[in-house]
């Protein structure tokens, strides 16, 4: 790859991910504010975790669709419109609470996000070789992520001080940067005809599947009734703050660490880095499930972000070096397991009474996905 398309490649990688990042603001700030402002809107508190998790399920159905537009012509025109929509979405929840145009303005992101995310990856990975797959796809994750943070911690302090309405205005209006970024950054890609190894696509959705149930699923999904076990009522921290911290520090390492975490398997190579961090993974979950003191929970917890920040960023590049399918197929696995994680996890909860065991069973799923590892190859293609 020559010098210039190296740093075509690297502000595309910019671009896009602060597009991105600036398109997640209006979503992310829902999953802060909702849960405490759903009586201004008029809507029930089912109704609020329908809302939540509409736009996941969508995905499974938009995922693909994504693919399949992909071999069009007008590539950067529904990559531009993606985030159009998105912007939209946001602006809805002040012009009406009607639970009917909110659930469709929920699902509408979940559409817009499918065509962001596969456009935005598959762009940005074109020309990409494989040696830095993983440093650009960490790359890509960290600036995005900064648009959850914004989101989940700025959004819901200027809904607190401005107001709901107010509030989410601005978040709308900071949005609509997404659009230029988005445009300037794109690059057409390749859409590769070819008959796909069966044996590898399968990896890969159990990659992803294991990945999203663990991960955003059953471990931050009951993470809060985890830690109201450890915490006396007397203790400094509350539950939710100490859930709050935790989760910031996960973030964080989304944010900042996420490249270099992501250069592990360019450095390493997928199966030794991708079987070694599952395998990790999963031992310091099963640890953290036996209820240990917080000074060797905590490092457990933590360890275990780390491993997942380097999987999503190794893997995700890998996969999407591997055409528009791929990453579909990848992608869709993820967000089906990250949206029964949480249910998982609760009925476990529920029927059990113990909150750890969500972490044993999480634990033993990346275990799992350590097995699936061992089935990658170290070369250009998964």
């Amino acid at each position: 790859m020559t010098t210039i398309t190296a740093n075509s490649a690297r502000r595309s990688t910019w671009l896009i991910g602060l597009a991105t990042a600036f398109s997640l603001l209006g979503d992310q700030v829902l999953y802060s504010v909702l849960p405490v402002y759903y009586t201004d809107l008029g809507i029930t508190p089912v109704q609020v975790g329908i809302l939540l998790s509409a736009n996941r399920w969508v995905r499974l159905l938009t995922n693909e669709l994504a693919h399949r537009s992909s071999g069009v012509s007008t590539q950067r025109l529904l990559f531009v419109l993606a985030f159009a929509l998105g912007c939209v979405t946001t602006f809805c929840y002040v012009v009406t609470s009607l639970f009917v145009v909110l659930l469709a303005a929920r699902l509408a992101w979940g559409l817009s996000w499918s065509y962001i995310r596969h456009f935005g990856v598959q762009s940005m990975m074109e020309d990409v070789q494989a040696t830095r797959a993983g440093w650009t796809m960490g790359l890509y994750n960290g600036i995005s992520r900064s648009g959850s943070v914004a989101g989940l911690f700025g959004g819901a302090v200027a809904v607190d001080v401005y107001g709901f309405t107010v509030g989410v205005v601005m978040l709308g209006v900071i949005s609509l940067l997404s659009i230029p970024l988005g445009y300037l950054g794109f690059r057409n890609f390749s859409v590769p005809v070819r008959v796909d190894d069966v044996r590898a696509e399968v990896r890969v959705r159990i990659a992803g599947f294991v990945l999203g149930i663990v991960g955003p699923g059953l471990v931050m999904g009951t993470l809060g009734a985890v830690l109201n076990g450890y915490l006396p009522d007397a203790a400094l921290l509350s539950a939710a703050t100490a859930t709050g911290a935790l989760l910031a520090v996960r973030y964080l390492l989304d944010s900042v660490a996420a490249p270099w975490l992501g250069a592990i398997t360019d450095r390493f190579g997928l199966k030794s880095a991708a079987s070694s961090l599952f395998a990790a993974g999963g031992l310091f979950l099963i640890g953290a499930s036996f209820e240990p003191a917080l000074i060797w929970f905590v490092p457990a917890l933590l360890i275990f972000f780390v491993c997942g920040t380097a999987l999503q960023a190794g893997i995700g590049g890998a996969v999407g070096r591997r055409g528009s399918g791929s990453f579909a197929r990848y992608v869709t696995a993820s967000d089906l397991g990250a949206a029964c994680g949480p249910l998982l996890g609760w009925l476990l909860v529920d029927y059990l009474e113990s909150a750890a065991v969500g972490f044993a069973v999480a634990g033993v799923i990346y275990l799992l996905g350590a097995l699936t590892a061992l089935g990658f190859t170290e070369g250009e293609k998964m």
